[in-house]
């Protein structure tokens, strides 16, 4: 049983930094990262990206769309996912397809072609959620997933999956063994250490790879990132 939830999304794409500004210093930093991403990649491939917080409102949408559209910069074929069943972000970003979304995917209701569409950015895909269900974690869990992402995983060259904040439900931990690696992303300003030390140890028992953090301030004049291995 699925529950429709209609709601008016304002999309926002000013803050797609590496799309608007791409020769600026933070649009720089993408490219970086995404450099660290694809060295970390000549021992183990990785194809598929996990991108999660320790808490809501930490800004991992925003990195997980920035690094998907630095990917596709770089000619490489790029899925970003919306895994966040319960609150999805990535629709303020983007224009809103009309495709039916990984719900549509998980009910077997549409193929990757009628779920997918593409994004105003060369190279870069968008799967958004669909429909919301009422039971999340249930869903996530289910073997149908694990067929739709080999599925991606033999269709695009990178793919970006952004999912709730770990500490906030289970979701995350159950996609991260799903996906090839993970990062976490952690707000300066915001995120409290010993919050940002047990999502670190959920990562790093749950992932494949955890890859490390990428640290957002948001209130600097400027926004800006950093990325932090892990030790």
């Amino acid at each position: 049983m699925m529950r429709r939830k209609v709601k008016k999304v304002q999309r926002d794409d000013r803050k797609l930094i590496v799309q608007n500004k791409p020769l600026s210093p933070l649009s720089e930093q993408f490219r970086m990262l995404v450099e660290n991403i694809e060295l970390m990649s000549i021992d183990k491939k990785i194809k598929s990206l996990l991108v999660t917080s320790a808490d809501p409102s930490s800004g991992k949408s925003l990195i997980s769309s920035n690094l998907a559209i630095a990917f596709a910069q770089k000619g490489k074929k790029t899925l970003l996912v919306d895994a966040d069943l319960r609150k999805p972000t990535i629709q303020k970003y983007f224009r809103n397809g009309v495709n039916l979304g990984l719900m549509g995917l998980i009910k077997k209701e549409s193929d990757l072609h009628g779920a997918i569409f593409e994004s105003e950015s060369p190279n870069l895909y968008i799967l958004q959620t669909g429909i919301i269900p009422i039971n999340p974690a249930s869903i996530l869990a289910s073997d149908r997933l694990k067929e739709i992402f080999a599925e991606l995983e033999a269709a695009f060259d990178y793919i970006i999956v952004d999912t709730p904040p770990i500490l906030a439900v289970a979701d995350a931990q159950v996609l991260s063994g799903m996906t090839d690696a993970s990062l976490l992303v952690i707000r300066n300003d915001y995120t409290v250490t010993e919050r940002a030390r047990k999502a670190s140890q959920r990562l790093e028992q749950s992932s494949r790879l955890f890859l490390g953090a990428v640290f957002n301030n948001q209130k600097q004049k400027e926004d800006h990132y950093y990325y932090k291995e892990r030790n």
